[in-house]
């Protein structure tokens, strides 16, 4: 009010002396000073509108940071940045500030506040403008905590077809959210402190192209000397997009004790296995604890089946005799459930050599060879979205054997164990972690979660085409069925003989895994995907068991659910790196 009664005194004058006649000087002075006047009126008014800009840029710049560092829920960044942001406004400042504009974008990892400011003018009242508003923006990243996130994803055979795509499609939007984007598109490859793993299973997982540190093996001595042995492992070329040929995928077996059935020590060593401790097959125990056989699905041509016997892999015995005989000679099918020669052909046009994939148009139940039931490679923690999604890209669906999803919980409890640090190599680019810590870290170290999929239940299949299976009591065959990570059924390395009891042994053992990895602050998520077809109430009440809480459980009878639970899923693992703590 002062500024404006000094500006009426002052025009006042100028009209007084515009009326004076004393001279030209006079006119030309009376001339002059009403823009002089104006530039300084001018001058006054800009320059409160940018002290209110200085002082709301100020404002908005601290809230934001202040409220990114912040991290936690989005309540809490919103109420500590609004708390800044005030405290940064003067009491008496020229004019009138909004409150801020809050916004969290980019799955709440990216905070935006926005203030706006109305200033009165003094001399531009003159001209008819009596306020000017202005608005001031800042922008900065939420603080998240780190993440190791394994997804265990089933890629049996019953998956094949429109379920494998949308199980491609919904694992890759989850990852393109934990990344930044939208689940489709954006994000970044690398986001500091994020990994992720992918575990494709079925009844085994492989290995293939991962090399561990310092020279630690995979595989047991007579495992290597397995691989190495081109007598037992056909010379058969590969084919490129069907088959690796007569060589090792890269597939492992559960280390699991086997049932002597009268055979001594050394020959089981000299049969390539190793006779594990009770229980091994579901702990984190590291291949220098105790190195794994590799999964080869014998030649039901080639090698002589005996019936609760581990396969002698160690030699080819009757390899060139028994060539178009099956060990069960005439009796009963002359069919038996993987037949292929050492020259890669197959007795009957009906069968095929290869791995086993869906790329084959025929039932892939009709494929034979060596890795018969093994899946594409996992992948171990990564922290580029590209080397992520190229593994969930590859997954392809893969018969025969069955379903144990518990060796797949087991191999992803691999990926985030730290008792494997030490053991995986660290990923390219190199993580970026507190105090130059690798992967995998402690459990108090950072937050951990594994994502459980799975469209059926732990059971072991029986191919009913070829023997050895349902038991043949004309021609006195014993039941058996599929090889599996555990072998035969018969050998009992899976803690059961009999079919029907599968489901509860391996069930069992999935327990005990959860709740190991939930007693070690491990967040897990389950998704059971029915794509129409019966899951019997055990498996449901399994992964309801298994997941952190019910919260976390989800039950997706169709596509569509499928892709919104692993959506939700991405969103959620967001929310906890912004507000996780060790004692969550």
């Amino acid at each position: 009010m002062f500024v404006h009664k000094n500006f009426r005194k002052i025009y006042h004058q100028i009209q007084i002396f515009s009326r004076n006649e004393q001279g030209a000087i006079a006119i030309i002075f009376g001339l002059l000073i009403i823009p002089i006047l104006g530039f300084f009126g001018l001058s006054i008014d800009l320059g409160n509108v940018y002290y209110v800009q200085s002082v709301i840029g100020g404002a908005v710049d601290a809230a934001a940071l202040a409220g990114g560092r912040s991290g936690g829920t989005p309540e809490k960044i919103k109420a500590q940045a609004t708390a800044i942001f005030n405290a940064n406004i003067p009491k008496n400042l020229i004019g009138s500030i909004s409150a801020p504009t809050i916004t969290l974008t980019q799955n709440n990892t990216v905070v935006k506040v926005t203030a706006t400011g109305t200033i009165n003018n003094y001399f531009l009242t003159l001209f008819g403008i009596s306020t000017v508003t202005t608005s001031q923006s800042s922008v900065a990243l939420v603080t998240t905590k780190g993440a190791e996130v394994v997804l265990a994803l089933d890629n049996t055979g019953s998956m094949d077809g429109s379920p494998m795509q949308s199980e491609r499609d919904a694992a890759s939007q989850l990852v393109n959210i934990l990344y930044g984007g939208n689940g489709t598109s954006g994000g970044s490859d690398t986001i500091p402190g994020l990994s992720v793993a992918v575990v494709p299973y079925s009844t085994t997982v492989n290995i293939s192209g991962i090399t561990l540190k310092n020279n630690v093996k995979w595989l047991s001595a007579a495992g290597q000397a397995q691989v190495a042995n081109t007598n037992l492992y056909p010379n058969i070329a590969a084919v490129t997009g069907t088959s690796v040929g007569g060589k090792w995928m890269g597939c492992i077996e559960a280390r699991a004790p086997l049932s002597t059935s009268g055979l001594t020590s050394s020959q089981i060593t000299a049969y390539g296995y190793v006779n594990y401790p009770n229980g091994t097959d579901t702990t984190d125990a590291t291949p220098t604890q105790y190195p794994f056989s590799p999964f080869l699905y014998p030649s039901t041509m080639i090698h002589q089946y005996v019936f609760g016997k581990p396969l002698n892999r160690g030699t080819t015995s009757s390899a060139t005799t028994a060539l178009e005989t099956p060990p069960w000679g005439s009796k009963g099918s002359t069919r038996g459930d993987n037949d292929w020669r050492l020259n890669g052909t197959v007795p009957t046009s009906t069968l095929f050599f290869g791995d086993n994939y869906s790329w084959k148009s025929a039932d892939g139940n009709y494929g034979v060879g060596p890795n018969l039931g093994c899946p594409v490679p996992m992948t171990p923690l990564q922290t580029s979205q590209t080397v992520v999604q190229n593994t969930i890209k590859s997954m392809l669906a893969t018969f025969r054997g069955g379903t144990m999803i518990n060796l797949g919980l087991n191999a992803a409890w691999w990926t985030i164990s730290p008792n494997w640090n030490g053991t995986w190599a660290q990923p390219t680019p190199a993580p970026v972690l507190p105090n130059g810590a690798t992967l995998p870290q402690a459990y108090n170290n950072t937050l951990k979660v594994v994502v459980l999929m799975t469209d059926g239940q732990n059971q072991w299949y029986d191919w009913p085409t070829g023997v050895p299976g349902l038991p043949d009591n004309t021609n006195n065959y014993k039941a058996d069925a599929d090889y599996t990570g555990y072998g035969r059924l018969a050998e009992g390395r899976s803690g059961t003989t009999v079919a029907g009891n599968t489901g509860t042994t391996l069930n069992a053992r999935m327990t005990n895994m959860c709740t190991t990895l939930k007693n070690n602050k491990v967040v897990i998520y389950t998704i059971i995907f029915t794509h129409g077809n019966n899951i019997d109430s055990s498996t449901q009440k399994l992964f309801q068991n298994c997941a952190t809480d019910t919260s976390h459980y989800y039950f997706a009878p169709d596509n569509a659910t499928l892709l919104a639970a692993f959506q939700n899923i991405g969103q959620q693992i967001t929310k906890l790196r912004l507000g996780w703590a060790p004692n969550y």
